[in-house]
């Protein structure tokens, strides 16, 4: 029996006789298919493909069934040498106030202005209507990479660079596509947040449903990636950026294991704001921005110090620094 039948079987019997797929069977079947694909013949057809991923996302994937499906793309994909792993696929509903503008990007931004090599990477579902980062990146200052290579130059000569899916993973771009012909999302949604193209020893997850926060640590945890830190949180609009207005449980995938902390929400109505009239945004709303800027970059800083108040602190200082920047500028 081929692969691909051996996995509809196994996740589509009976109640009874049904079970998740082993992260060995996830990643043979995940690279028979890319295989597949890559030398042109059927043996593992897209009809195929879609049928075991939909109905793992009935039953919900596993940390071992992303893991597997992870590892299978990540066999292709060049590592980069970032410092950052910041994916960004979810996008933000359209809001007229400003407050659907990708404020994660700034706070990318920011942190490779101090140092950090930032390696973004995402796809623009033009049919969700949501604003997506790569509407803002050349208000951000943040360059596109044709593909990986130049992704590298990127991040060795500006520290930062979006390098979209398209242009490092195509097939898993074609995947997320489906739930356009099917009308359901599928488990490739959650892989390509872990593929990491930059090989970066930080990295941030930002879901939105239940379970998904722990699932995200989990998966990066199965991987086994010793040297990677990643923190996981409740998105906004389930965007890889943080939202002080709530409180959550956040996770914490490193090399003590899977760790969740709770954090209160944290709103600082003193903190600095941009000017007003370059970002021709409503005071309320600079007030969280400059908070959802800083939180971000705090959350991404915890992953690396397992510290908050200290990883707070330096986001604070990374964001006076800029305004004061951006002061002296006009």
């Amino acid at each position: 029996m081929s692969i691909i039948l051996e996995c509809i079987r196994t996740v589509g019997r009976g109640e009874r006789g049904r079970k998740p797929l082993s992260e060995q069977q996830a990643f043979d079947v995940m690279d028979a298919y890319l295989t597949s694909k890559e030398v042109g013949d059927d043996s593992v057809g897209d009809d195929q493909m879609a049928m075991l991923l939909m109905l793992i996302r009935v039953q919900n994937e596993t940390n071992e069934e992303v893991a597997g499906f992870v590892k299978a793309f990540q066999s292709r994909v060049p590592s980069l040498g970032a410092d950052i792993d910041w994916p960004c696929y979810a996008g933000k509903r359209k809001a007229d106030n400003g407050t659907d503008q990708p404020w994660h990007g700034l706070a990318a931004k920011i942190l490779s202005l101090n140092g950090y090599k930032v390696l973004l990477h995402g796809y623009k579902d033009a049919a969700s209507g949501r604003t997506h980062i790569e509407d803002y990146l050349e208000k951000l200052n943040i360059p596109v990479a044709e593909n990986s290579q130049e992704a590298q130059q990127l991040l060795e000569s500006q520290n930062i660079a979006y390098l979209p899916l398209s242009n490092f993973a195509p097939i898993a771009q074609t995947m997320i596509g489906w739930k356009n012909r099917y009308g359901l999302r599928t488990p490739i949604n959650t892989v390509v947040r872990a593929l990491n193209p930059g090989a970066a020893k930080i990295g941030v997850r930002g879901s939105f449903h239940p379970g998904f926060q722990q699932l995200h640590a989990e998966v990066d945890q199965t991987i086994d990636r010793k040297s990677l830190s990643v923190i996981s949180y409740k998105g906004q609009n389930g965007e890889s950026e943080y939202n002080p207005k709530v409180s959550q449980t956040v996770w914490l995938s490193s090399q003590s294991g899977v760790e969740s902390f709770y954090w209160p929400e944290m709103v600082d109505e003193g903190l600095p704001l941009l000017s007003i009239t370059q970002c021709k945004i409503a005071q309320e709303v600079l007030v969280q921005m400059a908070n959802t800027v800083v939180s971000s970059m705090a959350s991404v800083l915890f992953a690396q110090e397992k510290d908050y108040s200290k990883a707070y602190q330096v986001a604070l200082k990374y964001w006076k620094d800029y305004c004061n920047s951006q002061c002296k500028a006009m």
